[in-house]
């Protein structure tokens, strides 16, 4: 793309932060700042030329692809037209590791170099949630200071629900090793629909787990729903000897100690808790749960694809126990957090960075 305009290089610009000194000296290496009387002085010190600058990021602000944070410093969002990836690397890790990718759960299990061991999401759930409806109260109840919540969740319309689910499950199977696991976090009313697809795809079901909330949202005329349920498919037949089951070490035992977990986990972990005071996502996971799915679906060294990552929970599990992690999103806030509360929280010690999020 030629550059011809201050609003072109502004528009153009790759991620990043920049305070009004670097971007004025990008402009006038860029682009002709000559033109329509650009070098015409407005006041001291000050020119048409970078007036045309200062006004391409006042309309970057009103499109929500830059951000002023304080007087002189912008934060810039780049173009979006293609898929980005962001791979985090610390000491004891490899760059193949750990990979975070602003896409598409579809496109981004379409893209694997490898057959997946584990996918493991919680996709969204069709609640409407930051459009406005019933789903944005419901978001409103389980996030008592709406102002900590980072935006941007991408929910699916609920009228094009089902064919959604049916093409991201299909991609998952067949991104699937023989023997390797779909395993789907959702709300009880969705759990039907992604194990019908997935049988719809090939796939074989081994269980359904009732994993239970802390806080069940108050309802009427029916049951409250104090609990998410967990789908779990296997890509032939049940007892293929690659399916990998291991028994999360903090699941009740039977009184004769012998290895025989239920299919309803208490005790999976509070995300307010754990994030009191601190920035959080819209239908984080949280820690516990995420620990469990991975550590009983997958083993140390196997690839774990999260494809719609979110907070990136499972990712962050998946990565402590061990395992190779590719996790993606829609939404480029949902990146930025991941990967900031990733380093902050897992990767970085402590007494080497600040706190990136305090309340």
């Amino acid at each position: 793309m030629a550059l011809r305009t201050e609003a072109d290089v502004v528009r153009t610009l790759r991620a990043g932060t920049y305070t009004l000194d670097e971007l004025y000296r990008i402009v006038e290496t860029t682009v002709d700042v000559t033109r329509d009387g650009g070098l015409d002085e407005i006041h001291p010190g000050d020119r048409r030329w970078r007036r045309r600058v200062r006004g391409a990021l006042q309309h970057a602000r009103a499109k929500g692809t830059g951000r002023r944070v304080d007087r002189a410093t912008w934060v810039i969002d780049g173009p979006r037209d293609q898929p980005r990836r962001m791979i985090l690397i610390h000491a004891a890790a490899t760059i193949a590791e750990f990979e975070l990718r602003l896409q598409g759960a579809i496109a981004l299990l379409e893209d694997l170099d490898e057959p997946a061991d584990l996918v493991v999401t919680d996709p969204p759930y069709a609640l409407e949630r930051g459009r406005g409806g019933t789903g944005e109260g419901l978001a409103r109840r389980v996030y008592s200071q709406r102002r900590k919540v980072v935006p941007g969740y991408q929910d699916v319309d609920p009228g094009e629900y089902r064919e959604f689910t049916y093409r991201w499950v299909a991609a998952a199977a067949a991104a699937l090793r023989p023997g390797g696991q779909l395993v789907v976090v959702t709300g009880p009313q969705q759990a039907a629909i992604h194990q019908l697809a997935a049988e719809d795809a090939g796939l074989t079901f081994v269980a359904s787990i009732a994993a239970r909330r802390q806080f069940a949202l108050r309802t009427t005329r029916r049951p409250a729903m104090a609990h998410w349920t967990v789908t779990t498919m296997c890509r032939g037949p049940r007892d293929h000897p690659a399916r990998v089951w291991n028994t999360p070490p903090d699941l009740p035992k039977a009184r004769s100690g012998v290895d025989y977990p239920l299919d309803v986990w208490d005790d999976n972990g509070r995300v307010e808790r754990t994030r009191h005071g601190l920035l959080t996502y819209d239908n984080m996971l949280p820690a516990r749960l995420a620990w469990r799915l991975v550590y009983a679906h997958s083993d140390p060294g196997e690839l774990v694809v999260d494809p719609f990552t979110g907070a990136s929970s499972i990712a962050e599990q998946a990565h402590l126990l061990g395992r190779r992690v590719i996790a993606g999103d829609l939404n480029p806030h949902a990146i930025a957090f991941s990967a900031a509360r990733l380093l902050d929280e897992v990767l970085w010690p402590a007494e080497q960075a600040p706190a990136l999020f305090a309340a």
